[in-house]
């Protein structure tokens, strides 16, 4: 229930406590050329802006609004104080190991979210968009053939469906708008190919 509470409680804009976990300012920043600019904010939210250069390629992270460590972690430290005399082992024993299990899969969606945030962007200078006019212009009618295998790469390698039809879904989007075939039909495509990795992860 401490749970759930949590998220009502910063969820509900009403309650005030929304705007203060996802304020942007104040902030300092740090350029990196064309890279572009990282900020952090005093609420902790990360962002990169003006990515390669581009003013619309963005990217933020709300570390307290995101549901991670409000209210999982906080619960989480809570929980275990209220019932440490039934732990058996210590508190640091406890989070070493969390870390060690979690180090190699935070890698490999660290990598996967940065990439999905970068597919997920909309506008003709987006890489979802340049990806998917350069290739369905490469290939034409032959892109539907590679839609499916597309989506089946997406999830082996991240080992979700969801993940992979974020990431590729506007590329497939745009390649039919490109080529003129049906949206509906090749999104079915992705999503069949991504559930068809999915499987062979597993």
């Amino acid at each position: 229930w401490g749970t759930v509470l949590l998220l009502i409680l910063t969820r509900v804009e009403q309650i005030g406590l929304k705007g203060l976990l996802i304020k942007r300012s104040p902030y300092f920043e740090i350029a990196f050329g064309t890279y572009g600019k990282f900020r952090l904010s005093a609420s902790l939210v990360f962002q990169l802006i003006d990515i390669l250069t581009h003013p619309d390629l963005s990217w933020k992270y709300e570390l307290l609004y995101v549901p991670f460590i409000i209210p999982f972690v906080l619960v989480s430290i809570i929980t275990m104080i209220i019932y440490r005399s039934d732990l058996q082992a210590r508190p640091k024993e406890i989070f070493g190991t969390c870390l060690v299990r979690l180090k190699k899969p935070a890698i490999a969606l660290l990598g996967a979210l940065a990439l999905v945030q970068l597919m997920i962007k909309e506008g003709p200078a987006a890489p979802a968009d340049i990806i998917g006019t350069v290739l369905s212009q490469a290939l034409k009618e032959g892109w539907i053939a590679f839609a499916a295998i597309v989506g089946t790469l997406g999830s082996f390698f991240s080992g979700s469906t969801t993940i992979s039809n974020l990431t590729f879904g506007g590329i497939q989007e745009i390649a039919a708008k490109s080529i003129g075939t049906s949206v509906s039909s090749m999104l079915a495509l992705q999503a069949t190919g991504a559930s068809a990795g999915n499987g062979v992860c597993l």
